[in-house]
């Protein structure tokens, strides 16, 4: 069964907990965006350099993002061989080479093979037995929502933004859906409210719904009104893991 650990589950300017990202381990093992604070998370966590397959990238946004030249030097100097594929949006080779050449230049050129794989939205990507697809949601930079099916089981992770109806969709029948809910209150163009998705989880029928990359101002308020969220929803904090599916029973 895969499971889905939580590396981070803070926003851009939280002062205590990392830039949200998630590890998928299934058929593929997936870091989804790499913030400027993933990496530490996950040298704490004592990450094997081999052990990606790939990281999928949702923005291009700083704290989905700035992460990835540190982390990738640290897997070279770690003694990484084998490739890595980097997947994102149309454009995500050359936003990754300027990347990673603005972080450490030259430092790369010998380092193992970094391979940049667009997916858009339409088209599906087959990674050993998982199936990953994409729609963009409601956001001020464009942002890629992510699909995994696997084993008659689903991971959503929506990076940033609002749901559109693209995301809806794809999100409909998730196992599990990782969503920014930056918002308690209020309206946002480009984030989404705690009311809007909750009414999303029943009516796109969402087995467990994580709330991730909650707004410093809100954190503490939706960590002490947890009780009053319905079955079904949990907050997780960094260092959590959840099962995809089987009602994603949590470990640590």
């Amino acid at each position: 069964m895969a499971t889905v650990s939580f590396v981070g589950t803070g926003e851009a300017f939280d002062p205590e907990l990392p830039n949200s990202s998630v590890l998928y381990r299934g058929g593929i093992t997936l870091l989804v965006d790499v913030g400027p604070t993933v990496p530490q998370a996950l040298f704490r966590a004592r990450l094997d350099p081999e052990l990606l397959d790939a990281i999928y990238l949702t923005h291009r946004h700083a704290d989905h993002t700035f992460g990835l030249p540190a982390l990738l030097l640290w897997m070279k100097e770690e003694g990484r061989r084998r490739p890595l594929e980097v997947i994102g949006g149309a454009g995500i080779g050359s936003f990754v080479t300027a990347l990673l050449e603005l972080g450490y230049p030259g430092s790369y050129r010998d380092a193992f093979p970094i391979l940049p794989v667009e997916l858009e939205p339409g088209p599906e990507l087959v990674r050993g037995s998982a199936t990953l697809r994409n729609a963009e949601s409601r956001h001020g930079a464009r942002n890629l929502a992510l699909r995994i099916d696997e084993g008659g089981r689903s991971f959503c992770h929506s990076g940033d933004g609002r749901p559109s109806d693209a995301t809806r969709e794809l999100y409909r029948g998730a196992s599990l859906l990782s969503h920014e809910c930056y918002f308690l209150e209020g309206e946002s163009a480009s984030h989404a409210r705690l009311a809007e998705l909750l009414e999303l989880r029943q009516r796109c029928r969402v087995e467990t719904l994580a709330l991730v990359h909650v707004g410093r101002h809100e954190r503490l308020a939706l960590t002490e009104d947890a009780r009053s969220v319905e079955p079904g929803v949990v907050i997780p904090r960094p260092g959590d893991e959840l099962a995809v599916g089987l009602g994603s029973e949590a470990g640590h």
